[in-house]
């Protein structure tokens, strides 16, 4: 499975683009410093590996414990964040509204950086134009207008392999805000750990995944640990409340949203094994985002009243200024959240990211418990632990089958002379340079 943003907004599924948790068996772009790699492709051998020296390990381990740091305040932030503002804190009624206005932020971000960074553009429409001279001559208004034509592409093409990715990023963003305004925040970062049992479920359904009895075994699993963390304690008496039915339909939207994650992740390896213009975060957060936005804020408009959101007694109490900034905030911390996400990929393996979002949720909880006084039961904290045990199982199965693949590439490399002309021998794998292969994460290693 390709690792991409994750989304953006990690506690709103921002990581809308990717369960960090889950380590890919699908190829994909390891994010090297977030560089576009494919207008050159380097030609490497399995005799002539890269050295790591102590001061190397040193140093990557340095920079891996930055962006991990960076990526844990940056995602706390957003989840502590959003829980006060569409929760009982802040009590901002227009959680889809708002979540638009993230996505037009993020489109404003990856843009600028795009601006900014012309080895991030995609290539595909460069043949005939050179990205670098872009900022360099002309008026401000040729230079936009060649820097936008960088990114044009067929509507067709938009509407089959990126539009379906930004409807389910959505759906998965939206009903993760909206369920907010009924669940703790405990009970959220819980429900959305069982992400990966529907990312299975869509992975099977779309031939993404290979059948295999131990992943059956893996979404049982987590399907009786998601009914456990959702158990009311014994002493909370059995006759339906007001409160126990904000919670119910909480419950629902979170389940929602896990399983709109998981179809938005089939999508998101679709989308990046065959489109040439989402082949970096910040590419793909470009192209997503404005799909993203226009749907968000259609349903905001259906849902929940452009009227009443003028309306609201928040434009006087925190004044006009003071509210764009308190709607906008979220988007830039999803924003820096995904560089550190992706920034960390460049430096460590996918498995790090894995157990380093493991620990983010359980310190999600427990700072949930602190500031917002959620408790659970001795039932709910099992489920959590069993849920956490089997994502770890499965990142273990994921590894040692990508370690098996290892070999077999080796075994099948080993005793050839020399590489093909169309292929590059990257660590232990071999690519097509003809084609658009992508390197597992797990597997590529740095030239």
């Amino acid at each position: 499975m390709p690792i991409i943003p994750p989304n953006p907004n990690e506690s709103a599924s921002y990581s809308s683009l990717s369960p960090s948790k889950i380590i890919s068996r699908k190829p994909s772009f390891r994010a090297d410093s977030f560089d576009n790699h494919d207008s050159k492709p380097h030609k490497a051998s399995m005799t002539s590996p890269t050295t790591y020296t102590p001061t190397t390990h040193k140093t990557k381990t340095v920079e891996a414990s930055i962006y991990i740091l960076g990526w844990y305040i940056f995602s706390l932030s957003i989840s502590i964040y959003n829980k006060w503002m569409f929760g009982n804190g802040l009590n901002f009624k227009f959680p889809i509204l708002v979540t638009s206005f993230h996505q037009f932020c993020l489109m404003i971000l990856s843009g600028s950086v795009l601006w900014i960074k012309p080895k991030l553009r995609p290539t595909i429409n460069m043949k005939s134009h050179d990205s670098n001279n872009v900022n360099r001559s002309g008026n401000s208004n040729s230079k936009f207008i060649s820097f936008l034509s960088i990114f044009r592409i067929d509507l067709f093409t938009y509407l089959e392999q990126i539009f379906p990715c930004s409807l389910a990023s959505a759906g998965d963003i939206g009903l993760s805000n909206v369920s907010f305004k009924f669940i703790s925040l405990s009970l959220y970062t819980m429900l959305k750990a069982s992400s990966l049992m529907f990312v299975l479920l869509f992975g099977l359904l779309f031939r993404l995944e290979k059948f295999h009895w131990r992943l059956l075994v893996i979404v049982l699993i987590m399907t009786g640990s998601v009914i456990m963390m959702v158990k009311k304690p014994q002493n909370v008496g059995s006759v339906s409340t007001p409160e126990d039915d904000r919670t119910n339909f909480g419950i629902l939207l979170v389940l929602g949203a896990s399983m709109m994650s998981g179809l938005r992740w089939s999508f998101t390896q679709i989308l990046l094994k065959h489109n040439d213009y989402t082949n970096n975060s910040i590419s793909t957060i470009f192209y997503i985002s404005p799909s993203m936005c226009l749907t968000l804020f259609l349903f905001g408009l259906g849902f929940e009243g452009w009227s009443n959101f003028i309306q609201s007694p928040i434009w006087e109490l925190q004044g006009v200024f003071g509210t764009i900034l308190l709607i906008l905030i979220p988007g830039i911390l999803a924003f820096m959240m995904t560089l550190c996400e992706f920034k960390l990929l460049s430096v460590a393996q996918v498995i790090t990211l894995s157990i380093a979002g493991i620990f983010k949720e359980l310190l999600t909880i427990i700072l949930s418990a602190l500031i917002f006084g959620d408790k659970l039961s001795f039932i709910n904290c099992l489920g959590l632990l069993i849920t956490f045990v089997d994502i770890i199982w499965y990142n273990y199965y994921r590894f040692k089958e990508n370690q098996s693949k290892e070999l077999e590439g080796y075994s099948s490399l080993n005793g050839k002379d020399e590489t093909e002309d169309d292929e590059v021998s990257v660590g232990s794998s071999k690519v097509d340079i003809n084609s658009n292969s992508k390197v597992d994460s797990i597997e590529m290693k740095k030239l």
